[in-house]
């Protein structure tokens, strides 16, 4: 384990993140590929990347670079898919992340399953009536797999699947479960967290003391991000908008994008917009990202494609030698500004384009007001 990537949102960082970190802190290297303006859900990262990025370097992070939107905002299997992606191109040599479990051999046995014709058709099977989420779940069936393990068992199956030569190290989860809701817990979940902040309430407490100043700083200066600022953008688009258009954006297929034209029609907000396109079918998570890809006019074939470059975010000595060791073996670049990828071919014109669209839908999620291209024009921390 000489050097050790771990796949983030950091959304916000909190004493978890920091035990992981902990955790690998005897590697040579600990490379954060982490996401950017929007995360998971197609939600809006609560601060910008810039200053999560500084939390990661000030807790045991060496480099941090950006998971490019839209993978960032995608399901597990895109999220995950991406990620070993960028760290296997990175010359990354184990990916390391929390588990529920922390067995390793069971995560890739059960990994090794999910590829198979006969799994893959009880899922396509189970989604006509159920979804995709239910589906998989029940495909699962005797591998127990639990809800939180499911992004680590998306981590093996896309190293197994990529041929990729990262080893796993799943590290066992401390503290609160993914979806647990109390934030005043030794190690609270990110989940609980966001929901106190969406009270009104100020979370700073609830940080590891390391990155309690970056919070303040960062807070005091642009507030707090929502993806709910977006509703009266997402309800011109939709109402203005054919099936067809809307059915081609990724995640929108299958008739979801004609049921949230119809509830565009009904609803005020985007609250309102959400829960009246719910089914049992479309999941929470999946409408959220269909609005978010369907407003940036994100495609199925963005999604597939692999990452064209990862934007740096932040180094210190030991990252910076990292990349300097790699620069001539790495597969995937690694730019400073994103003007560099002009010369990186079209399929990095293509990136360019969706992470400065992105950038912009991000600074009207701000409470304070950002300019649409505040986030491209930062440049690296470098420690």
């Amino acid at each position: 384990m000489k050097h050790v990537g771990i796949i983030c949102e950091y959304n916000p960082f909190h004493g978890g993140h920091r035990y992981l970190l902990n955790a690998v802190r005897g590697a040579e290297t600990v490379v954060c590929v982490m996401s950017g303006p929007f995360t998971q859900r197609g939600e809006a990262a609560v601060i910008p990347p810039s200053e999560r990025a500084a939390m990661a370097l000030a807790c045991g992070a060496d480099l941090v670079v950006e998971l490019p939107f839209p993978y960032a905002a995608g399901s597990a299997r895109h999220f995950a898919t991406a990620g070993v992606r960028v760290l296997t191109g990175l010359g990354v040599d184990t990916i390391a992340f929390g588990s529920e479990s922390a067995n390793a051999p069971a995560l890739l046995e059960t990994a090794a399953r999910t590829l198979t014709p006969d799994f893959a058709e009880k899922v396509a099977n189970g989604a006509k009536n159920k979804g995709d989420a239910a589906a998989y779940f029940e495909a699962l069936g005797e591998a127990r797999i639990s809800p939180n393990d499911i992004l680590a068992l998306e981590y093996a199956r896309a190293v197994h699947k990529g041929g990729s030569c990262l080893s796993i190290y799943p590290v066992l989860r401390q503290g609160a479960g993914y979806h647990d809701t109390d934030a005043e817990q030794a190690l609270p979940s990110a989940t609980a967290l966001r929901q106190k902040l969406q009270t009104g309430a100020d979370i700073c407490d609830n940080l590891p003391i390391e990155v309690r100043q970056i919070w303040h700083d960062a807070v005091a200066q642009w507030g707090i991000a929502d993806i709910r600022r977006l509703g009266g953008a997402m309800l011109a688009y939709l109402r203005g908008a054919t099936s067809e258009s809307v059915s081609s954006a990724a995640e929108c297929s299958g008739g979801l994008g004609e049921r949230l034209i119809r509830a565009a029609w009904e609803a005020w907000d985007y609250d309102s917009l959400c829960h009246l396109a719910a089914t049992k079918k479309y999941t929470d998570g999946r409408i959220r990202r269909s609005l978010l890809y369907g407003l940036a006019g994100v495609t199925r074939a963005d999604l597939k494609a692999p990452p064209a470059y990862v934007k740096l975010l932040g180094a210190n000595e030991r990252g910076r030698a990292f990349l300097a060791a790699g620069r001539k073996t790495r597969t995937l670049p690694v730019v400073t500004k994103p003007a560099d990828a002009v010369a990186l071919g079209e399929c990095a014109v293509r990136a360019r384009r969706l992470a400065a669209v992105a950038d912009g839908l991000y600074a009207l999620c701000m409470e304070k007001g950002m300019a649409p291209g505040a986030l491209s024009t930062r440049p690296p921390l470098m420690l």
